[in-house]
């Protein structure tokens, strides 16, 4: 599906794995697949990034300021999973839940090489990546925790530290060194929903955990569109009338 749509993937044999993942157990391991323009960017640095630029292009950024006590002829729904609590003041359902997720950081893990990628196991989507010299790792819940509420559940840590030392054997011994939870804004097939929702009212929510990814092609789609009246890519797969349509396609991949 990846190579149908243009990703420059590449199959990879166990040896192609071991020269790309040093480290990686690969005893059970038939092949892997890699994309070499991949990268790594932090969420907090790009949008305070984001928001000097806007300021310096003149951008009157309110920060803590209830919507309501702004003027304004449109209004974007970009809320996460606030999204849908956001939309009620204006008279409108989004199909938007909260889903807790967690993650954590081990101890330093001694001789990590530094071009460690990404490591994800496809059966389980347990997968893990470097950072500095430490191992930052997640994995779904076997029961999803639906709901605003952002702890750690402590009681998954040992079987994620038995199930990083299984795959990367060089992380014996890592212990948790902090861990944290928040929240995904999730859609019935956990992709977004982008477009006018209501009169001088859009939305641009309910990313289902890869909004990040894919916010660079969103932002841009949304101010053409906005101040355009058309995008250059069709999002008219994103409207909120596609649950009501039952056109919807799944996403089984959510990490």
């Amino acid at each position: 599906m990846q190579a149908a749509l243009g990703v420059p993937i590449e199959l990879l044999d166990p040896d192609d794995v071991a020269k790309l993942a040093p480290g990686v157990a690969l005893d059970d391991v038939l092949g892997g697949v890699v994309c070499l323009e991949d990268g790594v960017a932090e969420p907090p640095a790009v949008a305070r990034e984001l928001v000097r630029r806007a300021a310096e292009l003149g951008v009157d950024i309110r920060e803590q300021t209830p919507a309501g006590e702004v003027a304004a002829d449109l209004r974007v729904l970009a809320c996460g999973a606030y999204s849908g609590e956001a939309a009620e003041a204006y008279g409108v359902e989004l199909p938007v839940r909260p889903l807790c997720r967690q993650l954590f950081e081990t101890t330093p893990v001694p001789g990590l090489d530094e071009a460690l990628p990404m490591v994800l196991e496809s059966e389980t989507g347990f997968h893990f990546r470097r950072y500095g010299d430490s191992l930052r790792v997640a994995m779904h819940d076997a029961e999803p925790r639906w709901g605003f509420e952002q702890s750690v559940d402590e009681s998954v840590l040992p079987d994620r530290l038995q199930r990083l030392a299984r795959r990367f054997p060089g992380s014996a011994g890592a212990r948790v060194a902090r861990a944290w939870a928040g929240l995904y804004d999730m859609t019935p097939d956990a992709h977004p929903i982008i477009g006018f929702v209501a009169d001088g009212v859009y939305a641009a929510c309910g990313f289902s955990g890869h909004g990040f990814m894919q916010s660079p092609a969103v932002g841009r789609s949304v101010a053409e569109e906005l101040l355009d009246g058309d995008s250059e890519l069709d999002l008219s797969p994103y409207r909120l009338g596609r649950f009501a349509a039952g056109a919807v396609f799944p996403e089984d991949v959510v990490l």
